[in-house]
């Protein structure tokens, strides 16, 4: 085998210049002789082993004249990569321009209708778009919940339309209104802040208004405020307190108005809870205030009066924020709600009428009040000075339009408890309640005091003072001196009793009173003089 493929070669390697020797001959023969140079019988001996072995009928093809592969020339070739070239540019120009033509019939990046992303989207895509979401959000069942309890509603039962065409012109007019430049820095701006345009929400408001008022009445807890009773003693709680809750109504429509116009949003029903007005919560039942004046020596109509007026504010309960008014409280003073006449100031007089002794009744009141940490809204000194309290410690009061009235209010954040009881030696205001951050005193500073120099005198019919006429006159009252002063609020701790600070809450001044004697009538016979002389001042 190896022999026949040796002498294969052998043969094929030995003939090949005999072919190409006689191919130029053949040729020679159909020439004039000459006209071929001598070297082209050499350059079949240039040819591969491969193209030796073409098949005999592409040798014969040759050997006939078929087509010949030329090379290009240089400059035809450089034309050609030319001509290449420009059309590249021209088709990558062509793709730019149609992309940007394309770009400006659609909807910018980062554009949004009513929570629906419109980029890439022509104009009628768009719409199209927005239209379907609408229809899908106001047939859609939304479900609302608190507490496990679910509340369901569909946008069509309020008659709910969304008015999209305004936004979606709006959202169009973004980039495809103004010249290049703004139209460039409008795609700017959307690559770091999106735009989003909703509409406007129409429905009836009745529908929706009755659906929440539905839901508030369904999801209300009244709070129960704590009971106390003012015993003897001191309050008692008998019903401690609870907490209510409501629907926050403005929320709950925010929330509904949202749900419809992006179909998302919260559906936990916004429920607050409602404290009670008095809360048993830390509650404390301590005397945080107690002051006392001495009655005893008033008359029985007097101190009845007193004991009258201070009965309207037994068991009476003051709530933080509330105010308490004394002439409203007691009411007028009349013989027909029970007062007596007796005496009371008149301007710079002491004199008789109906519900005498009642300023006695305030002015008790003011100093527990001043102790339990209240605020003062009105306060009126007398004209004169009183004998049951120091100066600027006095609450006088006055029942009609233009009279005078004790006003305080309740600041603090629990409610104070008020307990009244008048014998025949004090007449005691004690509150109960929480205590205040400090202990509350009031002080009487008196800054300049002079006696009285007027005097009244009055005739003693019966003698029992003084008899004759001749005799000195008897001192029955001694007025009060004139007086300025001013009244402190001092606080001291509770546990180490050192005062804290101290405020002036008031300056007053007080005129001179009027010394009242007692003289006589008669004569050294026994005879009344002058039965009818009146009463003098001097």
């Amino acid at each position: 085998m190896t022999t026949e493929r040796n002498s294969r070669n052998r043969a094929v390697t030995g003939t090949r210049p005999v072919a190409r020797n006689t191919r130029p001959a053949a040729r020679n023969a159909r020439q004039a002789p000459g006209t071929r140079p001598a070297a082209r019988s050499t350059r079949p001996a240039a040819r591969t082993v491969a193209q030796s072995r073409r098949p005999a009928q592409s040798r014969q093809s040759a050997r006939q004249g078929g087509p010949r592969r030329r090379d290009l020339p240089p400059q035809v070739r450089l034309a050609l990569l030319a001509v290449v070239t420009v059309l590249v540019i021209f088709g990558v120009v062509r793709l730019i321009q149609t992309a940007a033509e394309n770009s400006k019939e659609r909807f910018l990046d980062n554009v949004f209708v009513n929570g629906v992303a419109l980029a890439g989207f022509t104009r009628d895509e768009g719409y199209a778009a927005v239209a379907q979401a609408k229809e899908q959000r106001i047939n859609t069942t939304y479900n609302l919940t608190y507490n496990g309890q679910t509340y369901s509603f569909k946008p069509t039962d309020f008659g709910v339309d969304l008015d999209y065409e305004s936004e979606m012109e709006r959202a169009w007019n973004l980039g495809h209104v103004g010249d290049s430049a703004t139209i460039n820095q409008i795609k700017q701006n959307l690559k770091e802040v999106p735009a989003e345009f909703n509409s406007e929400i129409h429905y009836d408001e009745d529908a929706l208004n009755a659906y929440i008022d539905n839901l508030a009445d369904a999801l209300y807890v009244a709070p129960v405020d704590a009971q106390v009773v003012v015993t003897e003693e001191k309050p008692v709680i008998e019903v401690a307190s609870q907490s209510g809750r409501e629907l926050d109504k403005d929320k709950t429509r925010e929330n509904l108005e949202a749900l419809i116009l992006t179909g998302s949003g919260d559906t936990q029903l916004p429920v607050e809870v409602v404290e009670p007005t008095i809360s048993s919560d830390n509650m404390e039942m301590k005397v945080v205030a107690k002051f006392s004046t001495d009655v005893s020596f008033r008359g029985s109509a007097s101190r009845s009066n007193v004991r009258l007026a201070l009965s309207f504010f037994n068991g009476y309960v003051v709530y933080p924020g509330d105010t308490a008014d004394f002439n409203e409280i007691v009411g007028p003073r009349t013989e027909g709600r029970g007062f007596k006449k007796a005496p009371e100031y008149a301007g710079n007089e002491l004199k008789k009428g109906v519900g005498g002794g009642v300023c006695q009744a305030s002015t008790t009141l003011y100093n527990a009040a001043i102790m339990a940490g209240m605020t003062i809204i009105e306060r009126h000194s007398h004209n004169m000075t009183v004998s049951y309290v120091e100066p600027s410690q006095d609450a006088a009061v006055e029942y009609g339009v233009d009279g005078k009235d004790f006003v305080f209010r309740n600041d603090t954040e629990h409610a104070i408890y008020i307990y009244t009881n008048v014998d025949k030696e004090n007449a005691t205001v004690t509150i109960y309640g929480t205590r205040p951050e400090y202990h509350y005193e009031l002080k009487s500073v008196v800054v300049e005091e002079k006696k009285s120099e007027r005097k009244r005198y009055e005739n003693d019919m019966s003698g029992k003072y003084v008899y004759y006429i001749t005799d000195k006159p008897v001192l029955k009252t001694k007025g009060h001196g004139s007086c300025r002063s001013e009244g402190w609020l001092v606080s001291y701790d509770w546990n180490t009793k050192e005062e804290v600070s101290r405020e002036q809450i008031s300056f007053d001044a007080y005129v001179a009173g009027m010394n009242v004697y007692w003289r006589g009538v008669h004569d050294e016979n026994g005879n009344v003089i002058d039965p009818n002389q009146k009463e003098e001042d001097a």
